[in-house]
């Protein structure tokens, strides 16, 4: 019988932690430091965590060649992703400069943090020894944007414009009589979709005491985004873990049959409604009506600038759209996949997409092989990536944001493609002191 350990409550320090995984925890905390301490030098905007990503990346890309690192098809397509927008900044921009930049920017936004978290993460105990570490910054961060919510005003991004002078660009929106908090994101939408994307990771990570305690309130800090995108990322994120305990304990019930549902609702939708899936779902979905029909607008207008630019996409320049749309808002482009593509290329979008699905589904279908709390895990991992990809087709990806998504990416990957089968059982009370 394995002998039983004690709860692990949150003492990482005293089990050793790899020097990649360090990194990768130091990333997420750089995450959540404001635009505000953002600075250029020569046109490139600099960062906090720009300027951490590109020694980490260099030191860990080394150890992992010398190790042996065994590199998977979705790394190849987020690289060979990453290199296509460097071609197209390059034939869509006025000079080598602007392409450099441009190309440089996104590569530490993409494939600079995915690499970090491929090369931290190699097992299940990795994940949630980062976890771990990371619920105080998850948690703070969901009691900042409900303390702004309340109180209307927003406290971090006010506080480091007066400390480095750069404006602080954050508005004030009210819904449902709170204030639409944003804590350190550039905007509410932004908070809102990371913070949702915790919930099925600590409601299944098989983790008890302060970290799940911690991590969980803090997701649900979501909430004060007052953003569709967000509650609808709650509301996956409590109802598909409880489907999953649902289907563990009933025989004839499981997944494949819940997919299943899920792709028939879809298609009867799609042909028998004459707006469409999708526009069917912003439009009810939505906390604002005007900004459901904008998005409903930019995705019928946005689409026809992918199909005439298709490979390399438009750049930066304005995309082409009628006239009276300048009207309702529509300068930005709230759908993370169009936009990529929009700017990029479709190749862009379909190569990110293409290892975010490979990593949900690989997940789900490998998580079989694992004990009972790991795979819970693993189906965890999956559902708060799906989520997050889905909710993307809701807003514009960008600055920490976009890194946390990649980083969630990449680690998801790690797990579906490196972790090997449970050698034990993990024990729910705590970290097993024998090895996943």
């Amino acid at each position: 019988m394995m002998r039983q350990s004690t709860p692990f409550i949150g003492a990482p320090a005293r089990r050793h932690i790899s020097v990649p995984l360090y990194l990768a925890i130091a990333l997420f905390y750089l995450l959540l430091v404001p635009e505000q301490a953002n600075f250029r030098i020569a046109g490139a905007l600099l960062s906090p965590y720009r300027l951490f990503l590109i020694p980490a990346f260099l030191y860990l890309l080394q150890n992992a060649i010398r190790g042996g690192f065994r590199f998977t098809w979705p790394d190849f397509a987020i690289a060979f992703g990453c290199a296509w927008i460097a071609l197209a900044s390059y034939i869509s921009s006025d000079s080598i400069a602007d392409a450099a930049i441009q190309g440089g920017a996104h590569a530490l936004d993409i494939a600079f943090p995915y690499f970090v978290a491929r090369f931290a993460i190699n097992s299940l105990r990795d994940f949630r020894i980062f976890l771990i570490c990371i619920a105080p910054g998850v948690g703070l961060t969901g009691s900042v944007m409900l303390i702004e919510a309340v109180t209307g005003r927003h406290l971090i991004q006010p506080l480091f414009a007066s400390l480095t002078g750069n404006p602080n660009r954050i508005g004030v929106e009210y819904r449902l009589g709170l204030m639409r908090g944003s804590a350190s994101f550039p905007h509410p939408i932004l908070a809102g979709i990371c913070l949702a994307s915790f919930l099925p990771l600590y409601t299944m990570s098989g983790l008890r005491g302060w970290p799940k305690i911690v991590g969980l309130a803090g997701s649900f800090g979501a909430f004060f985004s007052l953003s569709s995108a967000a509650l609808l990322g709650l509301l996956a994120g409590t109802m598909l873990p409880l489907f999953d305990r649902l289907v563990a304990g009933v025989s004839n019930l499981g997944w494949r049959i819940f997919l299943t549902a899920s792709a028939l609702v879809y298609v009867v939708v799609e042909l028998t409604s004459a707006s469409g899936f999708f526009n069917l779902l912003v439009r009810f979905a939505s906390l604002n009506t005007v900004s459901a029909y904008n998005r409903v607008l930019i995705w019928r207008y946005g689409s026809e600038n992918v199909i005439r630019n298709p490979w390399f996409g438009i750049g930066y320049d304005d995309w082409d759209r009628p006239d009276w749309m300048q009207w309702i808002n529509s300068f930005s482009v709230d759908h993370f996949w169009l936009l990529t593509a929009m700017r990029f290329g479709l190749p862009v979008a379909l190569l990110f997409i293409l290892a975010t699905g490979s990593a949900v589904f690989y997940l789900a279908a490998r998580s079989s092989q694992h004990s009972p709390a790991d795979a819970r895990l693993m189906r965890g991992t999956a559902i708060s990536l799906a989520v997050f990809a889905l909710g993307a087709v809701s807003v514009a990806l960008w600055l920490n944001a976009m890194v946390w998504y990649f980083i969630l990416v990449g680690m998801a990957v790690s797990l579906a493609f490196n972790s090997p089968p449970s050698a034990t059982r993990f024990n729910p009370q705590g970290m097993s002191r024998q090895p996943f």
